[in-house]
């Protein structure tokens, strides 16, 4: 594709595209015309009716769109004019920075995708997304649901209208078979004044919910429009004003409406119980009656979602305090568990050991289970603590399967389901990871979920390229800067890992240990110093470090024994890849039968 674009529209030759793209290699003509056929397929185009990648007979190919190069790594402001007709333009950079993503999302679905997937290739890709004409998913049938705008006049609101279009959105994930397109990626269009059949096309559903909110002292006002994405009709409206103290049952009556509106469209479209389990009434649900403990709670949720170290942890005092309003606010203690349980990751940017929040997470979740024993969301995330926590793998995945099966839509969770399976090798992995990521082809779970699975099978490029694609949501978000230095470091590529590893730091804690580590491994592949071995094993006996992070220019027989002791000690998550992988190659068999032991995955696995 850069090799195309380089050539400013002319043709192309076919030896030519051999010497670039594969130097050295023997290639047949064959892998070249299924690439050059997979990319006009992601890309929607056709050989009959090229507007993309035209076969010129006996010369070779051309691409068709005018191209202006840009600046390494810098947002351009200017966008190339695109050819009309079907491939008119999105209006926004942004709107097409979504395109790449779902490009390579594309892509990455096909079995030769990788052929192409250079480095280069890839940096073509992202910088120079303005060419590109707006990628159409399949249109499946499903729903997102936009931002609601904030009309009070107020920007201090803006949590509040975010929340109820959150609120919707999680409602109708519960009681509807459809897919619900996540939050992470609805929310990719805030602010955005684009075709809103575009939108749709973008985001590869048939419907499209938006509308406004106006919070005006105890009263509310709300305006709602379903959208049919295909003919940009509106299917339904409703407009409501309620007194705060009705918010709730509005928001069910809203989904309800929805779901209903739908039905007449597409037929059933209300979720199935799921076999083996109580059914649960979700239109009976009201969690709590105090408006001042669920707005605590919406102030919380904005901020655990926002991958800024700080605000997640900052989030706990607010769900504590709508807890105190309401003790069996049941969402407010899921919540809490949830923010408690993350900040033991390595990529939550968190010092805190895992050892010392797991606990309080698990009797959160347990609490919200006591007052809503159907809720799918602490369900889940009790599974997943009581794997990392305790090891009980068998418990945990029943509560993860359970939690999926009642509601399907929740991607993260499905993709956490999906990447224990993979951890496990189990069948049904790859499915599932794929499902999570159409439904929240945005979120830096499923995404960092999905590029594991694709580094475990030797495809670190791809891998470090799906990372890069998270930080189009948020360029300066942790996590993804977090994982994207740590894949471009696996891939020597120092520099771009150097910069991932900056943006990190304007968001991180003072303190951060797998940070330090990065930027001292940098500096060692470098030839500028040695890695301060006691300095990094001093340090992990209070502050939490990533075992993928120890490096092995540190490790001898004992100390491996060590680090791994220290991680089943503190409850290290990232312990369970390598306990369900090879035995590491200075681990003695003894101590390994022995740790296998402790942490039950053998007796686990003995099992299966």
């Amino acid at each position: 594709m850069e090799h195309l674009a380089a050539s400013g529209g002319a043709p192309v030759s076919r030896n030519e595209l051999f010497d670039s793209v594969w130097p050295g290699g023997e290639v047949s003509d064959d892998t070249l015309t299924k690439c050059i056929a997979e990319l006009r397929k992601a890309l929607g185009d056709s050989a009959r009716e090229s507007q993309i990648i035209e076969t010129i007979p006996k010369l070779g190919f051309r691409l068709v769109p005018p191209v202006e190069p840009l600046a390494d790594d810098r947002p351009s402001t200017e966008t190339a004019e695109p050819p009309r007709g079907k491939w008119g333009g999105v209006r926004s950079a942004r709107m097409l920075l979504v395109v790449a993503v779902l490009v390579i999302a594309t892509l990455f679905t096909f079995p030769g995708a990788r052929l192409w997937l250079s480095e280069t290739g890839i940096n073509w890709l992202l910088r120079t997304a303005t060419v590109l004409s707006p990628h159409q998913l399949e249109p499946n049938p499903g729903i997102a649901v936009l931002p609601f705008v904030n009309l009070s006049g107020d920007p201090d609101n803006e949590y509040f209208s975010d929340g109820m279009s959150t609120e919707i959105l999680n409602t109708l994930g519960r009681i509807t078979s459809l897919p619900v397109i996540a939050r992470s990626s609805s929310f990719q269009f805030k602010h955005q004044s684009g075709d809103i059949r575009e939108i749709g096309r973008q985001l590869g559903v048939t419907h499209i919910l938006e509308g406004s909110v106006r919070k005006i002292n105890n009263s509310i006002r709300m305006t709602v429009h379903l959208i049919d994405v295909d003919s940009g009709a509106m299917v339904w409206s409703g407009a409501y004003q309620r007194e705060l103290t009705d918010v709730f049952a509005l928001q069910t009556e809203i989904a309800e409406e929805v779901v209903r509106n739908i039905e007449v469209i597409l037929g059933s479209a209300k979720a199935p119980a799921p076999a083996g389990l109580p059914p649960v009434d979700y239109m009976s649900l009201r969690n709590t009656t105090n408006l001042q403990a669920y707005d605590l709670y919406l102030k919380g949720l904005q901020m655990y979602t926002s991958d800024r170290p700080a605000l997640i942890e900052q989030s706990v005092g607010y769900f504590d305090r709508a807890i105190a309003l309401d003790n069996d606010y049941a969402d407010a203690w899921a919540a809490k568990g949830f923010a408690l349980g993350v900040q033991g990751w390595a990529g939550s940017g968190s010092s805190r050991i895992p050892a010392s929040v797991y606990p309080d997470a698990i009797a959160a979740f347990e609490r919200a289970l006591a007052i809503e024993p159907g809720h799918a969301f602490a369900t889940g995330w009790l599974g997943v603590t009581l794997m990392e926590n305790d090891f009980k793998w068998e418990e945990g995945m029943r509560l993860l399967e359970a939690s999926v099966a009642r509601n399907p839509n929740d991607a993260v969770l499905v993709s956490i389901y999906g990447f224990y399976m993979d951890l496990m090798h189990m069948e049904g992995a790859e499915e599932l990871l794929n499902r999570a990521y159409r439904l929240d082809p945005f979120n830096v779970e499923t995404i960092m979920n999905l590029a594991v699975r694709l580094s475990h099978e030797g495809r670190l490029l791809d891998a470090a390229v799906m990372m890069e694609t998270a930080l189009i949501q948020d360029p300066q978000g942790y996590a993804a800067n977090y994982y994207s230095a740590l894949f471009n470091i696996g891939l020597g590529r120092l520099d771009a890992a150097q910069k991932h590893i900056g943006k990190a730091r304007l968001v991180a804690n003072e303190v951060d240990l797998n940070l330090d580590v990065l930027e001292w491994l940098l500096a060692s592949l470098r030839g500028e110093a040695p890695l301060p071995c006691e300095t990094i094993w001093r340090r992990m006996q209070t502050e939490h470090l990533s075992i993928a992070l120890h490096p092995n220019e540190c490790s001898s027989e004992k100390n491996v024994v060590e680090v791994f002791d220290l991680a089943i000690r503190d409850r290290y998550p990232e312990l369970r890849s390598a306990l369900f992988g090879p035995k590491p190659p200075l681990m003695p068999e003894s101590e390994w039968q022995r740790i296998r032991q402790i942490t039950g995955v053998a007796q686990f696995q003995s099992t299966r």
